[in-house]
């Protein structure tokens, strides 16, 4: 039976990130609950709630108030072009993220090389290193404000192309290959560059130095100029928040409307619980 429960978002920044705080995440919602839930993340893009005592399968139940809980295949199958397949209560990915921590650090929104990629993604600390560690976040909207009237003029009505192929560049593609078992076939698909909210109807960059490769209408030497112009200001401090993770919190963010960048400071085990919910494509 859901219990009703007093919850309060207090802001991080001006720009982004919300703590939530008087929610039991073990329990079932209350839809008073999950409706402020999710008001808090479309307002502040992501939010984070401390020291949360549940097991994957209560993580499941919780996450599934904001979206279909999916397994993706970040390489596909060929000819097929569906990656999404049902995630259930017992199929939590839970694992160290130390070995890759590398791969992660740099400012992206979760696999975009997809034809959907993720509305939503959840992450549950279940082990974190006594130092570093943490995650920031980027405000894509605030981004968008952030630019000048030509600059948004220009940049609306352009797409991109987004890729696997930097990722897999950084991880080694034989390295893939040899853990997944299989010969890897590269992934793009093009996406707009500004995106509308399909929620809010707010407009939001959707471009990272993690996949996106260049800006199709653009000649070769534009697009590289364009890009790098909007990788450096996406890294505006004024559109960041940082998360010092400790064990049970759980941040639950829109994948449409921020990027983040997880800090490869540590050496220790960071084991986590990650689940992402389905989306649609980027328009």
């Amino acid at each position: 039976m859901a219990t009703k429960t007093r919850l309060s978002a207090k802001p991080l920044t001006a720009t982004i990130g919300s703590v939530i705080d008087g929610v039991d995440c073990a329990r079932p919602l209350d839809a008073e609950t999950a409706t402020g839930i999710r008001q808090a993340l479309l307002d502040r893009g992501v939010v984070f709630l401390r020291e949360t005592d549940m097991d994957a399968g209560q993580l499941h139940d919780f996450v599934s108030h904001f979206g279909d809980p999916v397994h993706i295949d970040y390489f596909g199958k060929p000819g097929d072009d569906s990656f999404e397949t049902p995630c259930q209560r017992d199929e939590i990915v839970t694992g160290s993220l130390t070995p890759s921590r590398r791969s992660t650090a740099v400012w992206h929104a979760d696999i975009s090389w997809i034809p959907h990629p993720p509305a939503i993604t959840a992450l549950r600390a279940v082990e974190v290193p006594d130092v570093g560690g943490d995650t920031c976040w980027a405000d894509m909207e605030a981004a968008f404000e952030g630019l000048s009237a030509p600059m948004k003029g220009m940049l609306e009505g352009l797409s991109a192309v987004h890729s696997m192929r930097p990722t897999v560049e950084r991880d080694g593609m034989a390295g893939i290959e040899i853990v997944t078992g299989r010969k890897i076939d590269l992934i793009e698909n093009i996406h707009p560059l500004v995106t509308t909210h399909p929620e809010t109807g707010r407009k939001a960059l959707f471009v990272s130095e993690c996949s996106t490769l260049r800006i199709v209408e653009l000649s070769a030497l534009e697009s590289m100029q364009v890009l790098a112009a909007l990788f450096l200001h996406i890294r505006n401090p004024e559109y960041q928040v940082r998360w010092r993770w400790q064990a049970g919190d759980i941040a639950l963010w829109d994948n449409r409307s921020t990027q983040h960048f997880a800090v490869p400071d540590y050496e220790q085990d960071r084991v986590m619980q990650r689940i992402e919910l389905a989306g649609a494509r980027p328009a």
